[in-house]
């Protein structure tokens, strides 16, 4: 996972430019939502084969797109008080409970379908 220094450094990022009373819930969830638009973008309207070149060519930008939603994320843990390794690690059981290897294995039904 991403180490701590990372995630302080990025609030220290914003908290030095006094962005947080910009940064309600709302307006992050909003943004989280433009970045990840940003990110569809660059795969919009390519075949199979267009993306995997892109995949090349454009690598560093998909990093920083990927970056920025991670940044937004990171964000939203922060003032909602939640530590995101824990809430993997219980989502990452939850899914391994519904959705048991034996049933869902190469299968891309719903839980409540297996």
């Amino acid at each position: 996972m991403v180490k701590k220094e990372t995630l302080e450094k990025i609030i220290a990022f914003r908290d030095d430019r006094d962005w947080k009373q910009f940064h309600t819930v709302k307006d992050l969830c909003l943004g989280l939502n433009i970045e990840v638009s940003e990110l569809q973008e660059i795969f919009l309207w390519k075949s199979q084969e267009q993306i995997e070149a892109i995949k090349e060519s454009n690598h560093e930008k998909i990093g920083d797109e990927l970056a920025d939603i991670f940044i937004f994320i990171a964000y939203l843990c922060n003032d909602l008080n939640i530590d995101l390794e824990i809430a993997l690690q219980k989502k990452i059981k939850l899914n391994n409970e519904k959705y048991p290897v034996n049933k869902s294995k190469g299968n891309n039904k719903k839980y409540s379908e297996l």
